[in-house]
């Protein structure tokens, strides 16, 4: 892997390239918004301005270098970047599966990470679930689209394989006490929303399965029964 001081000097030579004024020009044009094409998407400025940034830098270093980089490493903060530039064109439902990719991609880390990048790597999941739980507790189950809600249970549930894993190395993490809360909400509402319709029998069995889930703390489990049923 390429060292440390090879890191630096390649991102000092980076600094010192000068482009074409031309380039410049018309890049900062794009970016910036001066022409009129962009006044309907002023939000995207700083975005599409990193997202520049990051296909630079994934040229001049390797997507390899950068997609294996653990929290701690100095090539990290790109991917950080690259993660940040995705978010922007995920959809306000889709941002807690989003998130919770993000943070079953820190537990898989966490499985090959070096001691020092421990700590780092725990506090990356932690950030990645509070995100998850603050948009999962935004969402109205009861009107999202199915496939939506199916992408949550998946990740979920993946997330509760790679937690296993990785407690099971010895290593504590922590930090899911917000989501636990965020999905006890979204399975609570369901509840309710469920006992104001008119249900078949079969209907009714399934809502008290997952009254029974949900009394039991298992909430991904009885967020999949209402999904699979729908």
């Amino acid at each position: 892997m390429m060292m440390e001081k090879e890191l630096i000097g390649k991102l000092r030579k980076l600094r010192q390239i000068q482009p074409n004024r031309d380039w410049v020009s018309l890049t900062k044009t794009q970016i910036l918004g001066q022409e009129p094409r962009f006044t309907f998407f002023p939000y995207f400025k700083p975005a599409f301005a990193g997202l520049v940034t990051v296909f630079i830098l994934l040229s001049v270093f390797g997507y390899g270098f950068v997609k294996n980089s653990l929290p701690g490493d100095l090539l990290y903060v790109i991917k950080k970047v690259a993660h940040e530039g995705q978010a922007i064109f995920v959809s306000e439902s889709e941002k807690p599966a989003f998130q919770l990719k993000l943070a079953n991609q820190r537990l898989e880390d966490l499985t090959k990470a070096p001691a020092k990048n421990l700590a780092p790597t725990i506090s990356e999941f932690q950030a990645n679930i509070s995100e998850a739980a603050k948009t999962l507790s935004k969402i109205d189950a009861t009107t999202s689209n199915p496939a939506v809600i199916k992408k949550i249970v998946e990740e979920t549930k993946k997330l509760e394989e790679n937690k296993e894993k990785v407690e099971s190395l010895g290593v504590v993490i922590g930090g899911t006490e917000e989501l636990e809360n965020a999905l006890a909400k979204v399975v609570g509402n369901l509840i309710e929303d469920l006992k104001t319709r008119t249900l078949t029998e079969e209907k009714e069995k399934i809502l008290e399965k997952i009254e029974e889930l949900f009394q039991a703390g298992k909430y991904s489990e009885a967020l999949e029964l209402y999904w699979i049923n729908q």
